[in-house]
C-alpha cells in the first residue's frame, strides 16, 4: 500500500499533543489503544511528497535491516562528493576533510548525549566491535559473557577471540518469548565470573525486538569489575538513547539502519574511563575522523550521515519514540490474537522495541513467506536470522510508516495465514 497525500498529517498537531502526555506525566504504553488511535499519523511528509525515494506502492517496515536515507540526507552526500571530485584535493588536510568530518562527530556526541572526545565514526556496528575487539589486551582463559540472541555481526569478534587466543565465550539462554526482566538480569549475574572480563549484549535484540535492561546490566558489570559493551544497532535512531544513563562502557552502532544515514556509516562510543583499556589501533593517532592511522574515509557519506541526525533532532527522539511505539502497539494489538501465528516479542513497557517478531506455523518457510509478500503485496519484512533457530519473520516500524500501511500488513497476514 502507497502512501498517498490523504496521508498526511498536521505535524505540529501531533507533536503537540504527544508534548501534552509527557507534560502530565502520561507514559506512551499506558495510552489506551482506542484514545491512542487517534493521534496514530505520519511525522514525516508522505511519499508522494518525495521526501523518500521508496518504489511506487512499496510498504517498507523493515528499516532494522537497511534504513531509507531522506532526500535531503542524498543531497548532503551528492553535493560533497561533487566538490571532492571537482578538485580532490581541495579539502584535503586537517583543515579541510577533518573540521567537515569533526561537524557530524560533533552532531553525533550531542544526539546519544556524551562528549566529541568519546564519539568516533566507523562505516558499520560490526566495525565499531571489531574495533573493540581488536583494542583490548585479552588473554587465554579470559571470559566474555554474551547472550544466545546476538547478531552475528557483534559476536564475530569474541568468536574469533575464542579460536585463535582461548578466550571463552559464555552465552547466557534467553528463549524468544520469554519477554522477563528479572529473569534476564538474574542470568547475568548467576554468570558473572571472576575472569568474565566484558559482557557484551545488544540494546535491542535484532531477533525478536526485545529491549534489553542496559542500564542494570551495566551496574551488574560495573560490581564485577567487568566492562560492559552493547551492541546497538537496533536502537540508535528508533529510540532514545543517553550513554552516560546507561552507564556501558563502550557502545558501536550503524547510521545505516535507524538513523536513516549512507550506507557505510557508523559510531562508536568509548567512555573516557574506558579509553586507556581499549585502545583501537585505527585510532591509536587520534579520535578525529580523519588521522593517520585511519586513512582516508568517506566523507561525502559522513556529511550525509550528520544530515540525517539533524533531522531526526529537529523531530526530537523521544517524540519519534513514541509515535514508532504506538504504531508497533497497533501492530501488535491487532496481531495478538492471530490464529495461526505467535508473537515473540514484548507486549509493551520498558522492554518493547519498535519491531515486532511473528513464529510462523512449520508449514511455512520463512524466507519464501517473505519472499512471497514482497512479490505479491509489495511489503517489505525480512525472516529473522537462520542462528537463531525459530521460524520467524520480523517487522521493523518507524518515523516514515502510519496507521494505513499497519492495517495493510495485518490484513495481508490475516489473509496468508488463514
Amino acid at each position: 500500500m502507497a502512501v498517498t497525500k490523504s496521508d498526511k498529517y498536521n505535524r505540529k498537531k501531533f507533536l503537540a499533543t504527544l508534548g501534552s502526555a509527557a507534560a502530565t506525566g502520561v507514559l506512551i504504553n499506558t495510552i489506551p489503544f482506542l484514545s491512542a488511535q487517534a493521534q496514530i499519523k505520519s511525522l514525516s511528509r508522505s511519499q508522494a511528497d518525495g521526501e523518500y525515494l521508496f518504489a511506487e506502492g512499496l510498504t517498507y517496515m523493515n528499516t532494522g535491516t537497511l534504513g531509507p536515507c531522506r532526500r535531503e540526507t542524498i543531497n548532503e552526500s551528492l553535493k560533497m562528493w561533487q566538490e571532492l571530485e571537482s578538485f580532490p584535493l581541495k579539502f584535503y588536510g586537517k583543515n579541510g576533510a577533518e573540521l567537515l568530518a569533526e561537524k557530524t562527530r560533533g552532531i553525533a556526541a550531542g544526539f546519544l548525549g556524551c562528549n566529541i572526545n568519546e564519539m568516533l565514526i566507523t562505516n558499520s556496528t560490526t566495525s565499531g566491535m571489531n574495533a573493540i575487539a581488536q583494542g583490548l589486551r585479552l588473554k587465554a582463559g579470559d571470559r566474555i559473557l554474551t547472550t544466545d540472541q546476538e547478531h552475528g555481526g557483534g559476536l564475530l569478534c569474541w568468536n574469533y577471540f575464542a579460536k585463535y587466543y582461548g578466550v571463552i565465550v559464555d552465552k547466557i539462554n534467553i528463549p524468544p518469548g520469554e519477554n522477563n526482566r528479572e529473569l534476564i538480569l538474574k542470568r547475568v549475574k548467576d554468570n558473572l565470573k571472576k575472569k568474565t572480563k566484558l559482557i557484551s549484549v545488544s540494546h535491542v535484540f535484532s531477533s525478536t525486538g526485545l529491549r534489553m535492561p542496559i542500564a542494570e546490566i551495566s551496574s551488574l558489570a560495573r560490581n564485577n569489575g567487568t566492562l560492559c559493551i552493547v551492541d546497538g544497532a537496533q536502537a540508535a535512531g528508533a529510540i532514545g538513547v543517553k550513554l552516560k544513563d546507561l552507564g556501558c562502557h563502550a557502545y558501536a552502532t550503524s547510521g545505516h539502519k535507524w538513523l536513516m544515514g549512507p550506507k557505510g556509516t557508523g559510531l562508536l562510543y568509548l567512555s573516557k574511563e574506558a579509553q586507556d583499556i581499549i585502545r583501537p589501533m585505527q585510532f591509536e593517532e587520534s579520535y578525529n575522523t580523519y588521522n593517520d592511522s585511519n586513512g582516508v574515509v568517506n566523507l561525502a557519506c559522513i556529511l550525509g550521515l550528520g544530515k540525517a541526525i539533524e533531522y531526526l533532532n529537529s523531530v526530537g527522539i523521544d517524540k519519534i519514540e513514541q509515535y514508532n511505539l504506538l504504531l508497533r502497539g497497533r501492530l501488535y494489538e491487532k496481531l495478538k490474537d492471530l490464529k495461526n501465528a505467535t508473537i515473540l516479542s514484548p507486549s509493551g513497557g520498558p522492554l518493547a522495541s519498535p519491531m515486532l517478531t511473528l513464529l510462523l506455523p512449520d508449514r511455512f518457510d520463512k524466507a519464501t513467506f517473505v519472499k512471497m509478500l514482497l512479490d505479491k503485496y509489495k511489503l517489505s519484512i525480512r525472516p529473522t536470522h537462520k542462528e537463531f533457530g525459530f521460524n520467524g519473520i520480523r517487522f521493523s516500524i518507524h518515523v516514515f510508516n502510519n496507521e494505513k500501511q499497519i492495517d495493510f500488513a495485518v490484513e495481508v497476514l490475516n489473509k496468508e495465514l488463514a
